[in-house]
């Protein structure tokens, strides 16, 4: 072979072993022998399931000797993140205390994968409580960014991020309520789609409660890859109903004709908040690119951008503040606690009827965005007004205020909207990965991808990078 099949993506690896160009087993051992040589320096894989995945790949070999059909993702290396269940595997969370809490079941997306024909061969790090823009904890460790040690990798999905940037696997789930697929991709330089709410279902029976109800209204599962292409494959398998979530949708809504550019409201600015100067010239450069591929930008201020997200977190903040902060203080690295502590002491605590009457207006925000994208179908966004944080940057007690939080406001307007985004690099910046978010309307997944590929043909296709360091010093 020209080159090894690690650094290929999902698709060529699924149209491959469709035509017998390659064994199941043969990609499989590909990809092993990529962990074993790069995640012991950036520790993103922190369960591995080796004999799991051979076994698997073994049994996908026989069917396709058998002459069975198979699905979208036959044979394709995939991981999923430690907060969801596998079944046989513990769902710790990063805390060592829930490294009893074993699957007896697949979550509905680990299912749908599965049925789709991908191959499990790994969990991915996250932060203690899958809390934070930081991928740490007492537990595993801490996964690093393999563009530099001194950033951040993005939380909570940071292992699920550098487990494709490296090219350990071309397709990784994450999960997302304020950032947690979107700033990983763009720390590390790949897609992730955060999904339009109720799209994937999201179900582990591990848990010994269901979520409070805004973390209900805000979580997603999406997946990471390292092109377009990869990425709808991987979301069309992962999406569909499952009556374990009752919030997720019945049918998929059905996908016509590939969406024609359209109207494009860009937000290159926001009074009052703090920004990069490199992140709103990725702004820029992605709106002239949209703009020569026929869409029609406009620097428009989606309604009330700012006001949604603070309305995010202090709805999804005082749920944190009742149940999480107790068991992030037990359990999770000082780094962690600070950047908690940091947040809540940012955001002002609400009472019952703040709450209720929060939820009710969350309704009047949603329906102005709905609106809105009847004229604007597209949003173009920076995926944060900031680079990736350093590393460090929780290292000591941190005050935060108001408009510091702000500064992550992309993250936070599409999980109070529930609406699908998605964070879509446009190259490095003087050695740091740089990108932009999409949003579109309800269940427009297409549209974002579409428009993606248009931000994609000028980058050009993401090769598998080497970590920039060979082993995880003492002091990480």
């Amino acid at each position: 072979m020209s080159e090894e099949i690690w650094r290929w993506g999902a698709g060529e690896i699924a149209s491959a072993i469709r035509k017998k160009d390659v064994s199941c087993l043969e990609v499989f051992e590909s990809c092993q022998r990529r962990v074993s040589q790069v995640n012991p320096a950036v520790n993103a894989i922190v369960d591995t399931m080796e004999a799991e995945g051979r076994a698997a790949a073994l049994e996908a070999d026989a069917a396709l000797a058998r002459q069975e059909d198979v699905g979208p993702l036959h044979g394709v290396p995939v991981t999923i993140k430690v907060n969801i269940d596998v079944a046989g595997r513990a769902t710790t969370n990063g805390v060592a205390a829930f490294s009893d809490r074993i699957a007896t079941e697949d979550s509905p997306l680990v299912g749908k994968w599965r049925d789709a024909g991908a191959i499990v061969v790994g969990r991915t790090n996250t932060p203690a409580m899958s809390f934070g823009l930081f991928t740490n904890n007492n537990l595993y460790g801490r996964t690093l960014n393999p563009w530099n040690a001194e950033l951040s990798p993005g939380g909570s999905s940071g292992g699920a991020a550098v487990s494709v940037a490296t090219g350990m696997v071309p397709l990784a789930h994450g999960n997302d309520s304020g950032g947690s697929i979107r700033y990983p991709a763009y720390c590390c330089g790949i897609f992730g789609i955060r999904p339009t709410f109720g799209r994937v279902a999201h179900y582990s029976g591990t848990s010994p409660a269901d979520l409070p109800i805004m973390s209900q209204l805000a979580v997603v599962n999406g997946p990471f890859a390292r092109s377009v292409a990869d990425l709808r494959l991987a979301l069309w398998a992962m999406a569909g109903h499952d009556p374990r979530d009752p919030w997720s949708v019945h049918e998929p809504v059905v996908r016509g004709p590939a969406p024609g550019p359209s109207k494009v409201a860009m937000l290159a600015d926001l009074p009052g908040v703090e920004r990069d100067p490199e992140t709103v010239a990725a702004v820029r450069q992605a709106a002239a690119w949209l703009a020569d591929a026929g869409y029609q930008v406009e620097e428009v201020t989606p309604p009330r951008f700012a006001e949604a997200s603070a309305l995010r977190d202090r709805l999804l903040i005082h749920e944190i503040r009742q149940g999480m902060l107790e068991m992030i203080e037990a359990h999770a690295p000082p780094e962690e606690i600070n950047e908690a502590r940091a947040l809540l002491g940012a955001v002002p605590p609400v009472d019952f009827d703040q709450f209720r009457e929060g939820l009710a207006r969350r309704t009047t925000i949603i329906r102005e965005w709905l609106l809105f994208m009847r004229d604007y179908p597209l949003v173009l966004t920076p995926t944060a007004w900031r680079k990736p944080q350093p590393v460090d940057f929780y290292r000591d007690p941190v005050a935060l205020t108001e408009a510091m939080v702000l500064e992550l406001s992309p993250l936070h307007v599409p999980p109070l909207l529930g609406l699908p985004s998605m964070a879509v690099p446009t190259g490095p910046v003087a050695g740091v990965p740089m990108g932009v978010q999409l949003m579109a309307s309800q269940f427009e997944e297409e549209r974002l991808l579409v428009a993606a590929e248009a931000i994609e043909r000028r980058v050009g296709l993401l090769k598998p990078m080497d970590p920039v360091f060979s082993a995880i010093g003492d002091d990480r």
